[in-house]
């Protein structure tokens, strides 16, 4: 582990969510997605376990397996005593066929073409793929936008392309709903606050601060530009 990575993981230590997200879009998901209530669920990179809290609160007799591949948010995960299976693992090596396969910001690690032709075999019939990618709202973003997501995620592109890239995948999109501004504020209050407890201890951790709060910065001047999208999939 770097020195940069620890402070980086020291930032969002005991935050409630490691990204943007909120109740509605999940629950919707779980409608739109017609879940059962003994649904199979597979959280890939769930980080502290979340959205895996909001599923076995939603269904109660679901059986969610979650795994991330940083120790320290499954250890959090654990200590929070959800009703879920959390192991420190690959998100692309799910175990068993689900009804469900969730993944809230993740799929840029990969790519969402190796994540979606990865899941498409774990899924059981009638099986539903949901996942959360920051997209393009506009054709001409501003400057500043355009500039941090080109250093920040080169590979971005619009809500639109992204649905083309799915659909060339062999999958139907059953809907693409933007998260919304109160999303990202509530992600990024308690992170604002971390923050704050964290500078001046010293230069590894006030730069992985700068970052931050660029991103910020950004945001509160850009947003609408850019946003979350959830997209709900299912094998054409």
């Amino acid at each position: 582990m770097t020195e940069e990575f620890d402070a980086f993981m020291e930032l969002f230590k005991d935050l409630p969510r490691e990204g943007p997200g909120n109740v509605d879009s999940l629950l919707s998901v779980l409608d739109m997605a017609a879940t059962p209530p003994d649904a199979r669920i597979f959280d890939a990179a769930c980080g502290s376990g979340a959205d895996s809290e909001l599923f076995a609160r939603a269904l109660p007799n679901a059986e969610i397996l979650a795994v991330d591949r940083q120790a320290q948010f499954i250890e959090a995960a654990q200590a929070r005593g959800i009703r879920a299976s959390f192991k420190v693992g690959d998100m692309l090596e799910p175990d068993g066929k689900f009804d469900l396969i969730w993944s809230a910001g993740a799929v840029y690690f990969c790519g969402v073409e190796k994540a979606l032709e990865t899941w498409r075999k774990h899924l059981k019939p009638g099986g539903k793929i949901a996942f959360s990618e920051v997209v393009w709202l506009t054709d001409e973003p501003s400057t500043q936008a355009k500039e941090y997501w080109e250093e920040a995620y080169p590979h971005m592109v619009g809500i639109h392309q992204m649905i083309g890239r799915i659909e060339a995948l062999g999958f139907r999109v059953i809907s693409a709903t933007p998260l919304g501004r109160p999303s990202w504020e509530a992600f990024y209050d308690p992170i604002k606050k971390r923050a704050e407890q964290l500078r001046g201890q010293g230069p590894v951790m006030d730069a992985v601060l700068a970052e931050n709060d660029a991103e910020v910065a950004m945001f509160e001047a850009c947003f609408g530009e850019y946003d979350y999208v959830v997209y709900l999939v299912e094998p054409a």
